[in-house]
């Protein structure tokens, strides 16, 4: 499974990559509520926001266990001790990955950044 991150999803949404569409479809990918509230926070009405849903159906939903919660906050302060601010979704994003020991798809710099302060933060690389 890869957990994908709402930098990939996006990025889809307003280009219709087809390399992104390929490996959506052909992938083992999931995605948590805080991508998906990310992904709807774009809509700009209700019919858009039910094309969100349509889209967002095919996906696996991975649920975050209360237990990750105090790892986030123990991975913001380490990030912080090293001097990184990331934004508190992708720090979510990155911990339920590390638990769950999967691969995360994002387009965001501050992942790779991040897997500095945590390496067992794995990022799943785009093929060429």
């Amino acid at each position: 499974m890869i957990l994908v991150d709402a930098s990939v999803l996006i990025n889809f949404l307003r280009t219709k990559d087809a390399k992104i569409d390929g490996l959506l479809r052909s992938l083992p990918v999931a995605v948590c509520g805080v991508t998906r509230a990310e992904v709807f926070a774009g809509a700009r009405d209700p019919k858009e926001r039910q094309k969100l849903v349509t889209f967002l159906k095919p996906f696996q939903h991975i649920p975050i266990a209360d237990s990750v919660w105090d790892q986030v906050g123990d991975n913001l302060a380490a990030l912080r001790a090293a001097g990184l601010t990331v934004p508190f979704a992708d720090a979510i994003i990155a911990t339920l990955g590390i638990a769950l020991d999967v691969e995360i798809w994002a387009r965001d710099r501050h992942f790779k950044d991040m897997q500095q302060v945590l390496p067992a933060l794995k990022l799943f690389q785009e093929p060429p």
